[in-house]
C-alpha cells in the first residue's frame, strides 16, 4: 500500500492557501526588507538588520518523548529556526522557546537541558521563552515546542543575479529532519514498524548548517529544504527557473519509497539535502546536485 501526507491529515495545498490569507490581510511596514523566499522576515530599523523567524518540531515530537531523544530533539528545533534564518543572509546569535505542556515535569526539564547545551555549539543564547502547563489541552506526559531565532543580517542574497548554468549545490541532511513526520508515524503505525530494527537512525536530530556562513559571499540564493519538500525548495531557491538535478540514494530514502509515490516524496521530504544554495562556482562546501536551466523542472533519482 502507498500512503499520501493527505491521508495522514496534513493538507500541504490548504497551508498554501492560509498562508497566502495571511499575506495578503498583514501590513507591511517600511522598515521590513522584502525578501523572496519568506525563510524568514528582516527588520530595517537596526544597524546591521536583524533577522527574525519562528517554528516548531511538529508530529516527530511524539517520537521524542516516547523514546527519551531529547537532545535530537533539541537540535531539531534549533535548526528549523536557525537554518532558516541562514537562508536570508544572517548569522544567528539568540533563541526563545515556548513550551506548552499537560503539567511541568522531568521530560521537559531534560529537554530545556539539552536546548541549552545544544544551543552553545551553534554559539547561539537563550535570552527568554514561556512555559505554559495546560492539562486541558496536552495530554499527560506530552508537549510541544516552539523556537523563535533572531540573527544579525550579514548578506543579502541576490536571487535576481541567478541565471541558467549556475550549480545547484546541496548539503546532506541528517535524516528526514523536522518535516512529513504525520506521514512517517502514519506509515509507522499502519505498517507495524519497530524503528530500532531500521537500518539508519530515524530520529536524528536536524542538521545546523553553521558551517556555511563563511561561505556567503560567493552564494547568490539558499533554500532550507522542509515543508513541501525538495520541489517547494527548490520554487523557492529559484523562482521562475529552471533545473535539472540527480538525488543520491540514501537509505532513508529508499525505505520511505517502498510506502510512499515518488511524487509523493519529492513534494513531502528532503530527499537526502537539507540545504541548497546557487552559486558560480562550485568550489564550496557539499556537493553540485544540478544546474539551473530555462523553463523545463527535472528531478532524477
Amino acid at each position: 500500500m502507498k500512503y499520501t501526507y493527505k491521508q495522514a491529515g496534513v493538507d500541504v495545498k490548504k497551508g498554501d492557501e492560509f498562508a497566502k490569507v495571511i499575506k495578503e490581510n498583514v501590513d507591511i511596514p517600511e522598515w521590513i526588507l522584502k525578501e523572496p523566499t519568506g525563510y524568514a522576515t528582516v527588520l530595517l530599523f537596526t544597524t546591521p538588520p536583524i533577522a527574525v523567524t519562528a517554528d516548531g518540531i511538529g508530529t516527530k515530537i511524539l517520537l521524542h518523548i516516547e523514546n527519551g531523544t531529547f537532545e535530537e530533539a533539541a537540535k531539531d528545533l534549533i535548526a528549523m529556526n536557525y537554518n532558516d534564518l541562514i537562508c536570508v543572509g544572517a548569522k544567528p546569535i539568540a533563541f526563545l522557546d515556548y513550551i506548552g505542556t499537560h503539567k511541568i515535569g522531568e521530560i521537559e526539564k531534560k529537554f530545556i537541558d539539552a536546548l541549552i547545551k545544544e544551543l552553545k555549539n551553534c554559539d547561539m543564547y537563550l535570552v527568554a521563552g514561556e512555559t505554559a502547563e495546560m492539562p486541558d489541552m496536552y495530554q499527560e506526559n506530552h508537549f510541544d515546542v516552539a523556537g523563535f531565532a533572531i540573527g544579525t543580517l550579514i548578506k543579502k542574497f541576490e536571487h535576481s543575479h541567478v541565471k541558467p548554468g549556475d550549480y545547484i549545490m546541496a548539503l546532506d541532511s541528517s535524516g528526514f529532519h523536522s518535516n512529513g513526520w504525520s506521514l512517517i508515524r502514519k506509515i509507522i503505525s499502519e505498517e507495524k514498524i519497530n524503528i530500532r530494527d531500521l537500518p539508519f537512525d530515524i530520529l536524528k536530530g536536524t542538521r545546523i548548517y553553521k558551517e556555511i556562513i563563511p561561505y556567503f559571499d560567493k552564494i547568490k540564493a539558499m533554500a532550507h529544504v522542509t515543508g513541501g519538500g525538495i520541489t517547494r525548495a527548490l520554487r523557492r531557491l529559484l523562482g521562475g527557473l529552471g533545473y535539472e538535478i540527480n538525488i543520491e540514494k540514501k537509505d532513508f530514502i529508499d525505505w520511505i519509497l517502498k510506502y510512499v509515490e515518488f511524487d509523493e516524496a519529492i513534494n513531502t521530504f528532503n530527499m537526502g539535502y537539507g540545504l541548497l544554495y546557487v552559486s558560480e562556482t562550485d568550489d564550496l562546501p557539499g556537493k553540485v546536485v544540478g544546474r539551473v536551466k530555462e523553463g523545463e523542472r527535472i528531478i532524477k533519482f
